[in-house]
């Protein structure tokens, strides 16, 4: 049980701590790194996580620049070499060899003058291009989130998404563990895009899409 101060509050927290807290959430988030203030521990035991897509990708090229340096090792690099080794690279070249190294590189082919795009179809391209644009510029309030844990519940997501982002104010997770949102404010659905697609939870890769206001969620 929390002791009570003077004033018979409990609990309460100051407003430079609440600052100091608001302003080191914006620095994790800032710096790709997983969101530690959304984690939610639930009645089973389970803690649930948001990891960014820029937290992820930071750890793959890591991962990947590590396994490169191993494979590196693994084919001779930094162990001493084989006597068999040493004569293969110390040999003298051959004269077919030589006569390769003196023999010009082969011209480039003429490229072939290719026909130009009639007028009509490059209209025609410029107004679907503009179509798109558009669509794309329109506010969107919707998204959806593919692979969502089997064992997270939509009230226990939202919760995680709305400390992350911001208000969702409709949603569900279909039987494909999808989970449909309708965010309050169409910069907070747009932020669960940037900042998540691409990113996990709990480990478990996720994949988010903007839906346009006009779309249903996923029941239609």
């Amino acid at each position: 049980m929390a002791a009570k101060g003077d004033s018979g509050t409990v609990g309460k927290r100051s407003a430079a701590d609440i600052l100091a807290a608001f302003r080191s959430r914006v620095d994790r988030q800032i710096a790709g790194e997983s969101d530690q203030d959304a984690k939610e521990e639930y009645a089973d035991g389970t803690t649930f996580f948001l990891t960014t897509s820029a937290a992820v990708r930071r750890r793959k090229e890591a991962e990947e620049k590590e396994r490169a340096q191993k494979d590196l090792e693994a084919n001779g690099r930094g162990r001493k070499r084989l006597a068999h080794e040493l004569e293969a690279t110390s040999r003298p070249l051959t004269a077919l060899e030589l006569l390769c190294q003196q023999l010009p590189p082969p011209e480039p082919k003429p490229r072939k003058r290719e026909d130009k795009v009639p007028r009509q179809l490059q209209e025609e391209v410029k107004d679907e291009v503009e179509k798109v644009k558009t669509a794309w510029k329109k506010p969107k309030r919707k998204a959806k989130v593919m692979n969502v844990p089997a064992s997270l519940q939509f009230k226990y997501l939202k919760e995680l998404l709305e400390k992350a982002t911001g208000p969702i104010v409709e949603g569900y997770i279909d039987e494909a563990f999808t989970a449909w949102l309708a965010f309050e404010r169409a910069e907070d659905a747009e932020g669960l895009y940037n900042d998540f697609n691409g990113g996990e939870i709990s480990g478990e890769s996720i994949e988010v899409q903007l839906l346009s206001d006009s779309e249903p969620l996923g029941r239609a």
